[in-house]
Order: C-alpha cells, then structure tokens, then sequence
C-alpha cells in the first residue's frame, strides 16, 4: 500500500459518461494570449479531458499496488519464506496457513491477504481480508523447481477508495459481483450506477467508471464522480484543461503532506506518479532539494515554456512562499511565452 510520503500504468480500461451541467467551479488556469490564437478552445471536449485526468490518476495508483517498491518488497518476503516453502513442499496445509497467517500479520509489512497453492492449484492457505484489489500473482520455487504458486495484494478495496479521494477528492465507490462494497466522499448507490450521470448532494456528477482485477481473480468495478468543471474552462484550449486538472490533483495533494517544505522530494514522486507532471521547485530562480531536474531558466507562472527540446504547459502554485512550485505537462507544439 503507498502512503503519501512515497509512491508508477496499466493499459486504459474505462469508459466515460458525462453531462455538462455546471455547479461546482474548478480552478481556471491563466491562458496566455499566443496559445489562445493558435489552439482551439476546449469546448465540448472539456468535461472527457478532466475526466481523463481524474481516471489516469486512479489507473496510476493501481498501478503502484502492482508494481511499486513495496509491492516487489513483500514478494520477496513470501518467496524466501522458508517455514512457507517447507509446508508447501510438504504439501502440508496447517503448516502452510501458519506460515501465511506470520506473512501476513507482520506488522512492518503490508500484505492484506496472502493464498498459496500446491502445483495442482489446490488451495493451502488463504488469510487476508475479503474485499481486496491487485492481485499479484507468482511461482514459490525451492532449487529453481516450482512446488506451489501464491496470490498476494498489498491493499484492499477500502484503502484504494480512501487513496483516490486523497489524491482526486472525488467521490469513489467499488463494486464487486454488482454490490458496493467500498465508497468514499459520499454515499453512492448500492449498485453501479446504470447512467452517465448521477446526482449527489445537489450535483449532476460525470459517472467515470474503470474495471480493475479483483483477489483472487475477477474483477471489480469502480466508479468515480467527476464533478461538472466550470463553465469557462470551455473557452480554454484542452492542454489548458488539462494542465488546469493535474494542478487542481497536485494542490490537494499537497495538503496531504505536513510540513510540505519539509517533504517536497516525497511529494513531487508523488505528483509524478500519480499525474506524470514533472515537478519543479524553486526559490525564485533556483531549485531546491526535491526539484525533478533544474528546468528552464525563466518559467511563467501559467502557459507555454521551451525545455529540452519540447513544449510543456505550466501549471504553478505557492503554497510554502517563498517557494513556488511548478508543474510541466507535456504539451503540443505551441509558441513559447517567455
């Protein structure tokens, strides 16, 4: 499971369904003159664009329950665990459930739930909570012969909601064989919603819904609620949305982190995984420890910059001054501002 002080996307598999009915204003981002004269704006294509945002954060958060540090952590763990790979050897299963039930109730790792099997695929031992996400699968091997295979997931169904709502701030609900079985910012049906939109708390939210693989095979269903973005984003070319949406993830996720000034480096791993922005930091000119990379010399406050070679959109915020921090989102080929 990734905490907020350190944090990597699958293949895209969702589907958007969206209205544009406008309540609840995002944050607009200053767009210079130039970009406005040589992209379109936005419009229609504006409400997808946040979306698509919202979405590759939480793909990318499911990601790292597959493949981050601490998943790759507790896959050794199991595979070296020798109490573990005498009793599947042994084909015993008491053995085998007490070495699973060590694995997974040693309170300095974060397995949710471990199953391991013999080479028939019968099950020897399964501890772990019920409503669990990312599976991990993979050999248990003694002297490079395969003598069982296990199933592992670092989090579970709850955990994934509450990271979502910490990192998007949207409202979030997971079902399972047509229940909800999680859910986060607001109460949401007990069934997957079966439109493109759904009203909560007065807002005609967006109903953005992604397929992840369910413990120990499956899969689930989340639901995201993007809320209507302010209706001047239209006017806006998509980069600008787009970069205007990565920044609003970036600032709530800043408040996650306390002190900030004191976790810039954990942070901007954070933000680069979750959003793929690179993170500049900076004390007017000059970067400061936690700065990915040194950057271009003069980097505006919104709109276009020229860096190695490539056209970046900016997104900044100061929420630590003096230091201000920079988001660079890869952008098409657009006259520069500065």
């Amino acid at each position: 499971m990734r905490g907020w002080k350190n944090a990597g996307v699958p293949r895209r598999n969702w589907s958007l369904r969206h209205t544009l009915a406008a309540l609840v204003a995002f944050a607009v981002l200053g767009v210079p003159a130039a970009a406005q004269t040589t992209l379109p704006a936005c419009g229609a294509a504006t409400l997808p664009t946040v979306a698509s945002v919202d979405g590759a954060v939480a793909l990318n958060i499911y990601h790292g329950e597959l493949l981050g540090n601490e998943v790759v952590a507790d896959i050794g763990h199991i595979v070296n665990s020798a109490p573990l790979l005498r009793a599947v050897g042994a084909d015993n299963a008491a053995a085998a459930h007490t070495a699973v039930s060590t694995i997974v109730y040693t309170g300095r790792w974060h397995i949710v739930r471990l199953r391991v099997l013999d080479t028939a695929g019968r099950v020897l031992a399964d501890v772990g909570g019920p409503a669990v996400i990312a599976p991990v699968t993979g050999a248990l091997k003694v002297a490079g012969r395969v003598i069982g295979s296990y199933v592992m997931s670092v989090q579970d169904d709850v955990g994934f909601t509450k990271l979502e709502l910490h990192a998007v701030g949207n409202p979030i609900a997971i079902y399972y064989n047509g229940a909800r079985v999680a859910q986060e910012g607001g109460r949401l049906p007990a069934s997957a919603p079966p439109g493109p939109t759904l009203m909560l708390h007065g807002v005609a939210y967006a109903v953005l819904t992604q397929t992840f693989r369910a413990f120990p095979s499956g899969t689930l269903t989340s639901v995201i609620l993007v809320p209507p973005p302010n209706v001047t984003l239209a006017t806006q070319p998509c980069i600008a949305v787009r970069a205007a949406e990565i920044g609003r993830v970036a600032e709530h996720l800043a408040a996650r982190f306390h002190p900030l000034d004191a976790s810039y480096a954990n942070f901007a791993k954070t933000v680069r995984a979750d959003t793929g922005a690179t993170v500049i930091l900076r004390i007017g000119a000059r970067p400061i420890a936690g700065s990915q990379g040194i950057g271009p010399p003069v980097i505006p406050d919104s709109g276009v910059v020229a860096y190695e070679g490539h056209s970046w959109w900016v997104f900044s915020f100061a929420p630590t001054p003096p230091a201000r921090i920079y988001l660079l989102i890869s952008a098409p080929a657009i006259p520069a501002t500065g």
